[in-house]
């Protein structure tokens, strides 16, 4: 029993461990300090109950999902709502954890689809062929993401106060990390929806996973101390990732410096060559070149200071915009030069890729599980096809636009499946009070509702189309009542 409690530990840390501790979570604990993060605890608390909740039903009734949905709840069609939701979950963090890997080895941009034709490969093989090794591996994985994250801080810690040397890239460094710890920052509603949705997401819901692991998972096992336990672990992550990107602040202005620096050392040597008639026209020519690669790689550095200073000081910035702004970091670190930068680049990104790679391997085992039991397949045929689905649709997120449309997608509805996810624990015989329930589906929807019409507000069509696109995911629920009549005429 304490084996197996072990393995499910690590199973749902892998899980909830995911890309949003690294991608959003920081921005909001820089941006809101320690009285966000107080705020932030009561989104948690409420998922953490619904969580509890979804496992604790199954547990008990010992359905599995499908079953439960259609036998308890009477909502067969939210079967497939979640499994929809979780394929669309799967693909944006295929792409995003893939992505990853490109600045660990500085490889271009074109091999991000055999990248994340590999990590598919790599899971499907991993599920449905090694088996019972998958979750030993996948613990194992969990225990390199915990601690590559606090060694990545830690190092660019103990290089950036000898790199940082500007007195203005220190003002800035210390003025975010002090933000971090403060309790006098500012709050306002939009941002704090924003938070509370990247909480939900953070957590995995929506997805219906809890309700799948609930359904094997033994009696003895105490869930309330593994979630305690996860959730310390993920706080813990976030504010390591949080530090990090306010010492990349500091690295990104001095790099800037560095660069000014270095484009009036070629100006002045350009001014020296014009007024010197000894020097020749190639070696003014040259000369002048070296100034105009001097001038763009300024522009360059001020433009990579700005995109992260956005994002750690603007708590309604685009959610999108700032997943694509954590990318930068990489590329301040190694275009400074800090000394070990590197190996800072290699801790942080791989934890980011761990973190993306342990939550995949828990939704295609998951999706497969689902899709077997609504498609009457064997496991095998289901890690197939939920790997694949989720393989295409992080594919074509290489796409630009199909990018901004499946994150909004995500982001934008999360909280409402988080709803959906909750309502059958309202209409079926469970040991869940429902009088906790409730208030996480109020809370819940409000964030939703809240959400949309933020985003909304946002310029761009693909995010519309997106918003779009997550409203069709709900579409399955129009058919409930054919499907309960179908199921029953079998």
């Amino acid at each position: 029993m304490r084996k197996m409690s072990t393995l499910m530990a690590l199973l749902i840390t892998g899980y909830i461990l995911g890309i949003w501790n690294f991608l959003l979570m920081p921005k909001y604990y820089i941006i809101f300090g320690l009285k966000g993060f107080l705020v932030s605890l009561i989104v948690l608390g409420l998922g953490l109950l619904l969580i509890h909740g979804e496992i604790d039903t199954t547990r008990t009734t010992r359905y599995l999902a499908h079953e439960f949905m259609f036998k308890v709840s009477k909502l067969p069609a939210l079967t497939l709502v979640l499994l929809m939701f979780l394929m669309l979950s799967g693909g944006v963090v295929l792409y995003y954890s893939a992505r990853a890997i490109l600045p660990i080895f500085n490889l271009p941009d074109s091999l991000l689809l055999p990248i994340m034709a590999g990590v598919i490969v790599l899971i499907i093989i991993l599920l449905a062929i090694l088996k019972g090794r998958s979750v030993e591996f996948l613990g194992a994985m969990a225990v390199l993401l915990v601690v590559f994250t606090p060694l990545a801080t830690l190092l660019l810690r103990s290089k950036v106060y000898s790199f940082v040397t500007s007195p203005r890239a220190a003002d800035y460094l210390n003025f975010y990390r002090q933000s971090v710890f403060s309790l006098s920052s500012g709050l306002d509603l939009n941002g704090l929806v924003l938070m509370g949705l990247t909480v939900i997401l953070a957590l995995g819901l929506g997805a219906g996973v809890y309700y799948v692991l609930g359904s094997f998972l033994p009696e003895g096992i105490n869930i309330k101390r593994i979630l305690t336990f996860v959730v310390l672990l993920q706080v813990f992550l976030s504010f390591s990732a949080a530090m990090t990107t306010v010492y990349s602040i500091g690295v990104a202005y001095q790099g800037h410096e560095n660069a000014q620096a270095r484009y009036d050392e070629l100006h002045n040597e350009l001014g020296e060559i014009f007024s010197n008639p000894n020097y020749t026209s190639e070696e003014a020519m040259r000369k002048a070149a070296e100034v105009q690669t001097a001038i763009r790689e300024v522009n360059k550095t001020l433009n990579n200071f700005n995109r992260i200073e956005v994002y750690s000081k603007d708590s309604l910035q685009n959610p999108i915009t700032a997943v694509e702004t954590f990318y930068l970091i990489p590329t301040v670190i190694r275009d400074s030069e800090v000394p070990g930068g590197g190996l800072v680049i290699a801790l942080l990104m791989g934890s980011l890729f761990l973190a993306g790679f342990t939550s995949l391997v828990v939704l295609v085992e998951i999706g497969g599980q689902i899709s077997g039991e609504v498609f009457q397949t064997r496991r095998t045929q289901g890690i197939l096809f939920a790997g694949l689905t989720m393989a295409v649709l992080g594919g074509i997120m290489v796409l630009e636009g199909v990018r901004i449309m499946l994150t909004a997608s995500l982001i934008g509805f999360v909280a409402f499946m988080a709803v959906l996810e909750a309502f059958p624990l309202l209409r079926s015989i469970t040991p869940v009070n429902r009088g906790t329930v409730i208030p996480e589906i109020a809370v819940f929807l409000l964030l939703g509702v809240l959400g949309v019409a933020y985003l909304l507000k946002l310029e761009g069509t693909y995010l519309r189309l997106g918003l779009l696109v997550g409203l069709l995911l709900l579409a399955p629920l129009l058919f409930n009542g054919y499907l309960l009549t179908s199921a029953r005429g079998r």
